[in-house]
């Protein structure tokens, strides 16, 4: 659970970064990718972990198609922003909950109790007041919104894929897999529609590192780990505050504004998380997933 704290304040730097940089969300996914990558092989080889039992055969299927949404995911996503602005679109992410208790329920089983669900509802309702205060008016896009809606779509869909995998794949091989399709996947898209890759500026860069290594590395990582030992619903619950700490973020940073209701609403979505986690379902769920580590969760 601490590790997810610290993966969701990780998570909420990143559309400060890419809102900081001149370039397009194509081209900043595509720098993003690939310093990625470059940067987990680097590592793993580092590490001396290239001995580490990597899937074969159709067990790639999952790292492919995770690699998948989460290229589609942070293209819209990167591309929302800039559309719109970093509280808008950080905002829509209140959306996961509700979409991945739903793929939760046939793929892992998991039914959280009324009390989970109702505070849930709360913290989704503080989101909602917090994306009204920062959507309404003439600076809203609704091209850059439904970008931001399809965007926590894939990323929902992408995060039960990667609790799917990783109930049989170690940290570091997923994390491989995914992000070399990942990275394939961005390439394309480029290509297929001719992105400028090299109008890139040296701060654009530093904003494109930071993404991997704050995010990218720490919040990513972290994230991955923490799925084989906590149930599905729970991290994204966690990651309800993630809006308004980017906005703070934003504000501080950028000086976007930040009024009255974003900081009621975040007030009311830090409740709702709070009183879900310690609800007796909330309990329930994590003591369920504690019980089946016979040792000390490995670190990968």
């Amino acid at each position: 659970m601490l590790l997810l704290g610290i993966s969701t304040v990780a998570f909420s730097t990143a559309p400060v970064f890419i809102q900081a940089s001149s370039t397009s969300g194509p081209v900043f996914a595509f720098w993003r990718s690939w310093i990625g990558i470059v940067v987990t092989f680097a590592a793993v080889a580092l590490a001396g972990r290239l001995d580490l039992a990597f899937p074969r055969g159709r067990e790639w299927r999952l790292p492919v198609w995770a690699g998948f949404l989460n290229a589609a995911s942070m293209t819209m996503f990167m591309t929302a922003v800039k559309f719109t602005s970093v509280v808008d679109i950080s905002l829509l992410t209140m959306l996961n909950p509700v979409l991945i208790a739903l793929w939760a329920i046939p793929m892992f089983g998991e039914r959280p109790g009324l009390r989970f669900r109702l505070w849930t509802l709360v913290a989704m309702l503080g989101s909602a007041l917090v994306i009204l205060g920062g959507s309404i008016g003439p600076g809203g896009h609704p091209l850059g919104i439904a970008l931001g809606t399809l965007s926590v779509l894939c990323w929902s869909l992408q995060f039960v894929s990667v609790k799917r995998a990783r109930g049989t794949m170690d940290t570091i091989p997923l994390t491989v897999g995914m992000l070399a399709s990942s990275t394939l996947f961005v390439s394309l898209f480029c290509f297929v529609t001719r992105a400028d890759v090299w109008n890139l500026s040296g701060a654009d860069m530093l904003n494109v590192a930071a993404v991997v290594a704050v995010p990218g590395a720490i919040g990513a990582m972290l994230l991955f780990w923490s799925l084989r030992w906590v149930p599905a619903n729970v991290p994204p619950l966690m990651s309800l505050p993630m809006p308004f700490l980017a906005a703070a973020m934003a504000w501080f940073f950028l000086g976007e504004g930040v009024t009255l209701v974003h900081v009621g609403g975040g007030a009311i979505t830090l409740v709702g998380v709070a009183a879900a986690l310690l609800s007796r379902s909330g309990k329930a769920l994590l003591a369920t997933e504690y019980t089946h580590p016979t040792a000390s969760p490995p670190l990968v």
